[in-house]
């Protein structure tokens, strides 16, 4: 295609082939800078630094192991997920955490921090099962919220692109601290509960743990849930971009599959509700555009 001026124009293709399902990947950003993609990364010791060795086994799990008293207490990691990755890995005190896609988290590799704190930074969707050691706090931290714990199990699901950080609590008891204004105050939680946190408030409901949890599980699950949010979590998930013509639709979503499943197969929901859409691809990428009804 040509515009007036004579510029060439990138006409968009439709999509016909399917769009796989992300993948058990991430990098590992090391103090030192050095990058590791762990699904490249043979099996074994993949890194030591400052006293910490960190291996990779057969299943891909990360495990960190302290191998000597002079662990550096500043040194820090990232672990990160693109759009279609997720990965696991077990921390210097035992404790678990599970990593949805486009999330990070960073800590210090002795898990040491402001003396006797546990902290670890997140950015997008993790769940934490927290090893007991009450004289050594463990703490998430967002851009918006603190959530301090002693040993327990509980979700945080914090995208910067969707308008509440939710807080989940599994088993034990967690204290959610916001940090965006002086005006919310702190809340404990006990399990079954879900804190939800936008910038005017912090509000406790009971939470749905089935579809909390999905994504740990390998699994999508939908409890009446909006076409924003479905859309919101297949986009991260199959590395693919959302467009809305026109208004959003406001039908509600129930159901569930396999994470595994291809793209097209996901989509069926929207089908079964009389939503209409096509799938693209272009130079910018795939892209799922949802049209008027």
């Amino acid at each position: 295609l040509k515009r007036s001026d004579n510029t060439t124009v990138q006409q968009a293709q439709v999509l016909t082939e399917d769009v796989k399902p992300g993948k058990q990947a991430a990098t590992l950003t090391l103090a030192d800078g050095r990058k590791i993609f762990l699904s490249d990364a043979i099996n074994g010791k993949i890194a030591e630094e400052s006293g910490v060795q960190i291996t990779k086994d057969k299943n891909g799990l990360i495990t960190y192991e302290i191998s000597d008293d002079q662990s550096e207490p500043n040194s820090t990691n990232t672990l990160s997920t693109s759009r279609g990755e997720t990965y696991q890995v077990i921390l210097p005190d035992k404790s678990k955490v599970w990593l949805n896609a486009a999330s990070s988290i960073t800590y210090s590799t002795s898990l040491k921090e402001r003396g006797e704190e546990r902290r670890i930074l997140l950015s997008g969707e993790a769940y934490f099962e927290v090893a007991k050691d009450r004289t050594r706090p463990f703490i998430v931290k967002t851009n918006t919220q603190e959530v301090k714990v002693l040993g327990t199990h509980f979700n945080v699901n914090s995208y910067e692109n969707e308008s509440t950080v939710k807080t989940t609590l599994i088993e034990g008891s967690i204290i959610v601290k916001p940090t965006i204004s002086t005006n919310i105050k702190a809340k404990k939680l006990i399990p079954g509960q879900q804190a939800d946190l936008n910038k005017s408030s912090l509000l406790i409901y009971k939470a749905d743990i089935e579809s909390v949890l999905a994504w740990k599980n390998g699994l999508f699950t939908f409890n009446e849930a909006s076409v924003l949010e479905v859309m919101q979590q297949i986009s991260r998930w199959y590395d693919i971009d959302v467009e809305y013509k026109g208004v959003i639709p406001d039908e509600k979503i129930s159901g569930g599959i396999s994470r595994q499943s291809d793209l097209k197969a996901v989509l069926k929901m929207l089908e079964l509700i009389n939503i209409k859409y096509q799938l693209e691809n272009s130079a910018s990428g795939k892209k799922i555009i949802i049209n008027p009804q």
